[in-house]
């Protein structure tokens, strides 16, 4: 065998998962950065074979990190970085629920869940803070905006991840989110049934009605409606029925009552309409309902953020609805 070398065995709970997945899970300080370029090179291996990430390992399969890595003096290969004010206070007051299976951690407004061009900090960058007493690091389960709020679901061990991943698919988790929006619905209680499709460019991206698209329906309830200084307002708590990117701020759109602050998908109105609002983003994913491996739900309801109880506050509506 090699020097300097970390062996590691995989077993049934880790088979049938990516290789760069794997050796993320059970690398306590290389970033994905560094395990794609340990890949490349041929020091991550399968079996004393170079292999790529997407490999699929089964049980029985032995994989080899080299652990004179994590001597590095370059801050990019490692996972553990200095962490600002907000993400410390994120990680250290976030957290809603948490069993052996899966987090649910609550994000803030103007949080990225993951990184991109001009994305230094993410949640997906901070994950092994939350790792907690768990032998895996925790893996993302399905994406919030960056500008929502609400609740996000991490999962804690390899078979969870399926488990969970295959409920979202399936539509058994479900969803609830609180809006604020521009104008006033044409029903109480009703839903939006509207095909999506994207609009995409080089430097833009949007998802659009589109009557070849893919089937999206949002039902709606709305909690309270009124008017603000002539301006027609409404709180409105929308659940997600298929998955498609954006589809209740899409939905909202379409029918022609933006979500308040929502810059991409407005219909002819901003924030500054109404004084006192500030710039942020009216959506909050308020509570999810998650089966777990016995079939019982696990209902997570997440806290009403600042800036919307400020809202709610500005446009006088009844405590008993927020309170």
């Amino acid at each position: 065998m090699r020097k300097n070398v970390k062996p590691l065995l995989v077993d049934s709970e880790d088979s049938g998962q990516r290789l760069d997945k794997f050796v993320a899970i059970h690398s306590e300080k290389l970033s994905f950065i560094a395990i794609q370029k340990l890949l490349r090179t041929g020091k991550i291996r399968i079996n004393e074979k170079k292999s790529v990430g997407s490999h699929r390992i089964e049980v029985g399969d032995e994989i080899t990190i080299p652990t004179d890595m994590q001597n590095s003096k370059n801050s990019k290969f490692f996972t553990f970085k200095e962490l600002n004010t907000d993400f410390r206070n994120f990680i250290n007051n976030s957290i809603l629920y948490k069993d052996n299976d899966f987090i649910a951690v609550n994000k803030p407004a103007g949080f990225a869940v993951q990184g991109g061009s001009r994305v230094v900090n993410h949640i997906d960058g901070v994950l092994d803070y939350f790792r907690f007493d768990a032998p895996y690091r925790p893996q993302l389960l399905h994406r919030l905006d960056k500008s929502t709020s609400g609740i996000l679901l991490l999962s804690r061990r390899p078979k969870a991840t399926r488990r969970l991943t295959e409920a979202f698919r399936n539509r058994e988790i479900k969803k609830n989110y609180w809006a604020l929006l521009y104008g006033h619905l044409p029903k109480t209680k009703g839903s939006v049934n509207a095909p999506l499709g994207k609009i995409s460019t080089k430097n833009y991206e949007k998802t659009t009605f589109d009557l070849n698209g893919k089937e999206s329906k949002t039902t709606y309830n709305v909690l309270w409606k009124g008017v603000h200084k002539s301006v027609k307002v409404s709180l409105v708590e929308f659940q997600p029925e298929t998955g498609r990117k954006h589809q209740i701020r899409a939905h909202c759109n379409y029918i022609g009552c933006s979500i308040i602050g929502d810059k991409k998908y407005f219909v002819n109105f901003n924030n500054k309409n109404i004084e006192g609002l500030g710039e942020n983003m009216f959506l909050h994913a308020r509570e999810l309902a998650v089966p777990d491996k016995d079939g019982l739900t696990i209902r997570i309801k997440s806290p009403i953020p600042n800036h919307m109880i400020n809202a709610f506050k500005l446009f006088k509506l009844p405590t008993n609805i927020f309170g």
